[in-house]
């Protein structure tokens, strides 16, 4: 990961969307819980200097895009929806680098009580 992570990024964590993702038919017919963790990385001195909304990354629209996409959504694997997701936000906002970790909450393994995650960075101009 090429992104210094002193730079400056919003975090939104643990967002919560239902998705269909995954290789089992309940899977791709019902979907499942996944939670989401977002560091949005941008130049932030606008937004500091003249204290304008306008000049930042408004987290309320992040977080509403990627639930309406995620309703929409459907895909095999995590890493597919990761890379859509990240696709989706360099379309819609101006950022200079996210990271992205997917948590699937509750996968379909007998026997396993745990999660299964994926962690994906973009940096602008390296990706």
């Amino acid at each position: 990961m090429r992104i210094r992570m002193e730079k400056n990024h919003i975090k939104i964590e643990n967002i919560d969307v239902w998705a269909r993702v995954g290789i089992l038919k309940q899977e791709q017919r019902l979907g499942q819980l996944f939670s989401l963790d977002v560091f949005l990385y941008a130049d932030f001195d606008n937004c500091v200097d003249q204290d304008d909304i306008n000049q930042t990354i408004d987290y309320v629209e992040v977080i509403e895009l990627i639930r309406s996409h995620s309703k929409k959504f459907k895909s095999l694997t995590i890493e597919k929806y990761s890379a859509v997701l990240i696709n989706l936000l360099k379309r819609s906002f101006d950022i200079d680098g996210i990271k992205i970790v997917i948590k699937k909450c509750n996968p379909p393994i007998i026997g396993f009580n745990g999660s299964v995650s994926i962690t994906r960075v973009y940096e602008k101009g390296i990706n």
